[in-house]
């Protein structure tokens, strides 16, 4: 589990450009009313860790007739 020093260090490291989006998401965090679960935590790995292949750029034009 990630501690807030662990968290800092990985601030830290961001580059400025990416300060303002860092900030928005940790702000949206902070008003969030209900903390997220472990069963949705537990998704969220999962889909990281088996990534949806997705569809291709072209596959999408070909479907809308583009």
């Amino acid at each position: 589990m990630l501690d807030k020093q662990q968290l800092h260090h990985l601030v830290d490291q961001l580059p400025e450009s990416e300060l303002t989006a860092a900030a928005r998401y940790l702000e949206f965090l902070l008003s969030h009313e209900a903390p997220v679960d472990p069963e949705m935590l537990a998704r969220i790995d999962h889909a990281r860790a088996h990534p949806s292949p997705g569809i291709s750029h072209d596959d999408v034009l070909r479907e809308f007739g583009l």
